[in-house]
């Protein structure tokens, strides 16, 4: 018998219904496994963003709303209902996630899941079509395993593999699908299946034109030049007298009449009558639904197309100004490239090998994009210039366009965007440029099995597929295992099972978001209520017309006031209010506050409970609320800070009270939270632009056991190494700070001003003014850069980055002695 069954297994073949029902629930299971809890909202940005704005819409969709598009429902003072809708994607793509998260009714958490569980399918199910498509164009299972593997262990494809958004995960399943359909079509001629891929693959969004543009162009290109070949063969005939009619002469309308039959052009009008029909549907129901408010100009849709097609919008073009320079553009997709060509896991650990979401280039993925792209050219040239000695498989030449296409997919889109002046800072269309490491290693392998022959070919492929399964495998563990703010997911899990409790009596009641639960949600913008409270009138503190507080049903706030009575008295997350003024909430906070001591007194009293920084004057006049707080930040660890942060020894937040707080009653009161990471100090005020500062106070906590540990970590690291210079301070280097150590140390140890000079290989490196003296000051105070603890005294100063040819240091009594002084060694 079990033989039998091994021979079935093996009759049934890698292409059959065994890769469905066996590898694509078991990738699905594996990425559960490895990749951590999925059941809530976690990760920052526009993953966070998309997935809530995506889960709000497919909520609120239903037939009653005529699929309407929704994600946020309000409700008038005039009785009306106001929708925000959202009408640039088709709807078939949120009927899909709508109807996964249906089943599960109010539980939050199982939605979260469902849908995440419905991405990760959609992400194995792409690779198994890039799998098939590779298969026949190369003829081995092991070379096209091997491929598809290195291909979807990037780190785009998999960060964003489980995002609930058409753009990512859907968008890419659809090319996928779309890509072996290609192949189909041009070994075997099918093109209805071509068709109703490219079709399907419409469904779910617009990435896809990305890929039909240059299949379309190429293929139309072909058939154009074939029958310019045989046209000017036939004129030529004609008037050499070679044809029956010596006077008849090949029109050219005759000659261009097949391209117009051409099964290119079908292709191109099918899919954009598609595509124009699914926004067509979105349009009509948007505009239906907000004539009586809202001009045309004003629908999504058409808003998007004359800020972003169009670029009308001025504000939004000196936004991307920078983004959208050549230089900027061109070094952001050579990132991209590099950082989708190789396993995260590998590129993790690769030094400046990181994906900021800043516009900051970084060096590493640059250059593997580059010697990614020359080794594609490369391999065309080869290809071309040794046909002879390494003859490619037939198949290879005759999926020439798909092949050309799948490269060219990413390019293309980045391109639409560049010249449409289309939002560029979306890190997740790096996914798309998956094309170019899978028919990179592809080729590469094909070449090899040419070359070497079959058997070993094959053997090399296995051999490579095996280390892209572990590489693979430990991608999909780093990125699930990717460190989270601790506090933050405590707050989203808990606001999850809180919200599914609640969302039932507050279905069909407005709604009011206080202002002071924004800072808890990152860059969502309230997409994550906009969720939670999917049938709700939804209003917020910013936009409540016309008045914030208008009467409404329920009022949710961070703020706990047991006199008010919460409906949520043992809730973890944010407290909710029946019916309640919101500025009783912060009355209520100022005189709890009031009966304890504040962590600085001075223009306002700023109290400090774990994380969270209150801001509080009484009086407190209009001219208060107006001035910017600055908040900087010192980390008991310099390296939770960027690279630019290291230089001045603090992370910056800057904050208005009118984003954050309230001007009420003569009074002020704003709410600042401080990073989660532990501190070794911070120092806030006010400060007016161009004016310099209005006030300023700075605290310094006792360090707790967490922070101790690091002091006494980074103690030990640097003692254990020779120091650079021994003085009255120990001071050690490690080409990016210095460290000066003293046990034991007394008050008076640290009382004097330290000096540091640090002299660059190159004077362009260093301000202007300073070139003269051919070094940089960088003098400091142990106040701003040193803590003192278990009677030991540690100062750690982040270097510049430029090249340093030496470093002259010491300490000195401003106005009197010089305590020490030490010169360092640096580099060559």
């Amino acid at each position: 018998m079990f033989s039998l069954a091994l021979e079935r297994l093996r009759s049934v073949g890698a292409g059959g219904w065994l890769a469905w029902a066996v590898v694509l629930p078991l990738a699905v299971a594996a990425m559960f496994a490895l990749g951590g809890d999925r059941s809530y909202i976690y990760r920052s940005g526009i993953h966070n963003y998309n997935t809530a704005k995506t889960l709000a819409i497919a909520e609120n969709l239903s037939i009653s709303q005529r699929l309407r598009l929704i994600h946020r429902m309000k409700l008038h003072e005039d009785g009306e209902i106001g929708y925000t809708l959202y009408g640039r994607f088709p709807v078939t793509a949120y009927a899909l996630v709508k109807a996964a998260i249906a089943p599960f009714g109010n539980d939050l958490a199982a939605q979260i899941v469902a849908a995440r569980a419905l991405m990760l399918a959609m992400f194995a199910a792409a690779a198994l079509f890039a799998y098939f498509a590779v298969v026949r164009i190369a003829g081995s299972r092991w070379i096209s395993l091997a491929a598809t593997l290195i291909a979807f262990s990037g780190w785009y494809g998999l960060y964003y593999s489980d995002a609930v958004v058409n753009e990512g995960t859907m968008d890419l399943f659809g090319v996928m699908l779309t890509f072996h359909g290609m192949v189909v079509f041009v070994q075997e001629g099918r093109f209805r299946q071509l068709l109703v891929k490219a079709c399907a693959a419409l469904l779910f969004g617009w990435h896809v034109y990305a890929l039909l543009l240059p299949f379309i162009a190429f293929g139309l290109g072909g058939e154009a030049l074939a029958l310019a070949r045989d046209w000017f063969a036939a004129r030529r005939r004609a008037r050499e007298g070679e044809t029956a009619n010596a006077n008849a002469s090949p029109s050219v309308r005759a000659a261009l009449a097949p391209l117009v039959r051409s099964r290119y052009v079908a292709l191109a009008a099918v899919s954009i009558l598609l595509g124009s029909a699914l926004l067509g549907f979105n349009s009509f129901n948007e505009y239906d639904t907000l004539k009586d408010r809202r001009s045309l100009s004003d629908m999504s849709l058409f808003g998007a197309m004359t800020k972003r097609v169009l670029g009308q919008d001025s504000s939004f073009n000196e936004r991307y100004a920078d983004a959208l320079a050549w230089d900027n553009f061109i070094g952001r997709q050579l990132m991209r490239v590099g950082g989708v060509s190789l396993p995260y896991a590998l590129t993790r650990s690769m030094d400046g090998f990181d994906f900021p979401e800043t516009w900051e280039v970084s060096p590493a993925p640059v250059v593997v994009g580059v010697l990614v792209l020359a080794s594609l050219c490369a391999l065309g040239g080869a290809a071309l210039g040794a046909r002879r000695r390494i003859p490619m498989p037939a198949s290879v030449r005759q999926c020439a366009v798909p092949l050309a296409s799948i490269v060219l997919l990413g390019f293309c889109w980045a391109l639409i965007a560049r010249f449409n002046t289309a939002d560029p800072e979306h890190e997740f269309e790096g996914t798309f440029y998956i094309g170019v490491p899978l028919t990179l290693f592809a080729l590469a392998l094909i070449g090899a099995r040419a070359l070497l022959g079959r058997r070993v070919g094959d053997g090399l492929a296995g051999a490579l597929a095996g280390a892209a399964a572990l590489a693979l495998a430990a991608s999909v563990f780093y990125v699930g295992k990717t460190e989270r703010d601790p506090v933050l997911t405590e707050f989203r899990k808990n606001l999850v099972d809180e919200m599914s409790e609640a969302r039932e009596y507050m279905r069909g009641n407005t709604v009011l978001l206080s202002s002071d639960i924004e800072k808890y949600l990152d860059y969502t913008r309230y997409f994550e209520f906009y969720y939670y409270l999917a049938g709700s009138f939804v209003h917020y503190d910013d936009d409540a017309p016309p008045n914030p507080l208008a009467p409404h049903d329920f009022l949710i706030s961070r703020y706990r006031a047991e006199s008010l009575d919460p409906l949520t008295p043992e809730s973890a997350a944010l407290a909710i209010y029946a019916r309640t003024d919101r500025l009783d909430l912060y009355r209520a906070e100022m005189r709890r506050l009031a009966a304890t001591e504040p962590a600085a007194r001075a223009a306002f009293d700023v109290y400090r409970e774990g994380r969270t920084l209150t801001y509080v004057k009484m009086p407190c006049a209009p001219v208060d609320a107006e001035r910017t707080f600055f908040l900087h930040v010192f980390p008991a660890d310099l390296g939770e800070l960027s690279a630019r942060e290291r230089q001045s020894g603090f992370h910056g937040m800057n904050f208005a009270l009118e984003d954050k707080g309230e001007f009420f009653d003569g009074a002020c009161v704003t709410v600042e939270d401080l990073p989660t990471y532990p501190i070794a100090r911070f120092r806030t005020g006010q400060y007016i632009s161009g004016e310099g500062e209005i006030w300023s106070a700075e605290v310094t906590p006792p360090p707790d056991a967490e922070t101790l540990a690091l002091y006494e970590a980074a103690y030990r690291a640097a003692a254990s190494t020779e120091p650079a210079a021994r003085s009255d301070w120990d001071v050690y280097a490690d080409g990016e700070t210095l460290t000066y150590l003293k046990n034991p140390c007394a008050e008076n140890d640290a009382r004097g001003r330290f000096l540091l000079s640090v002299y660059p290989k190159n004077l362009a490196d260093i301000p202007e003014d300073r070139r003269a003296l051919g070094h940089d000051s960088l003098n400091f105070d142990f106040d701003r850069w040193g803590v003192a603890f278990d009677g030991k005294c540690m100062v750690r100063r982040a270097l510049p980055d430029y090249d340093v040819a030496k470093i002259r240091t010491g300490q000195w009594i401003p106005g009197g002695e010089t305590l020490w002084t030490a010169e360092l060694a640096v580099g060559d």
